[in-house]
């Protein structure tokens, strides 16, 4: 009576064993599949993102070297029109000499020295346009270094989550865990119609 009662538990298990098997085929074969479609959308998104960030990078690096340039001719224009206001204030000054008790270049005197006020002038501009390159650079090279970072992470992540352009094998997986359940389910309802079919011992009646 006990094999009887193992035989109908075995087969149930297996019953039910059958029943999660089917499931699992249709449901976890679709979920596999939509998992391997996301993990290789992932590795192609990450690696737009990682060429992208990279070209930025790259772009900011040749900015920088065009403000470095810019700095250094406005630095250089600066200092070329100071010394053209000191030679023209020179000039000026040179113009006002007295000739027999008269000034006869005094108002060429006056238009040297608003020259020089205006290359002074021009000279400030120039300073502060340089020192606006600067700060412009130094906040390129900020932005720079920080997109150089972002794509050394975005590499190091696309390492660590992908399979270089490969979906991870996970309707493999599912197929090898359904496989298994499913012998282990056809075992149980095999070994209970076994049991099953197993002839009953006969009871000897004593004389």
């Amino acid at each position: 009576m006990a094999g009887r009662a193992l035989g109908w538990a075995l087969i149930a298990y297996g019953i039910a064993g059958m029943a999660l098997v089917l499931v699992g085929t249709i449901g976890g074969l679709e979920l596999a599949d939509r998992v391997e479609n996301l993990a290789l959308r992932a590795d192609s998104t990450l690696a737009a993102a990682q060429r992208a960030t990279e070209a930025t990078a790259d772009s900011f690096a040749g900015v920088d070297e065009s403000l470095a340039e810019g700095e250094s001719s406005a630095d250089a224009a600066a200092v070329l029109a100071r010394e053209a206001s000191a030679t023209l204030r020179s000039l000026s000054l040179a113009m006002t000499i007295t000739i027999l008790g008269t000034q006869p270049l005094q108002p060429l005197a006056a238009d040297f020295a608003d020259s020089a006020d205006q290359a002074s002038a021009l000279a400030e501009t120039l300073d502060a346009m340089g020192a606006s390159l600067s700060d412009t650079r130094a906040d390129m090279i900020s932005i720079g270094a920080q997109l150089d970072e972002l794509g050394v992470e975005l590499a190091a992540l696309r390492d660590a989550s992908s399979t270089e352009g490969t979906a991870p094998p996970v309707r493999l997986f599912v197929t090898i865990v359904v496989v298994w359940l499913g012998m282990q389910a056809l075992g149980a309802i095999i070994g209970g119609l076994a049991l099953l079919r197993r002839p009953r011992p006969v009871l000897e009646v004593e004389a």
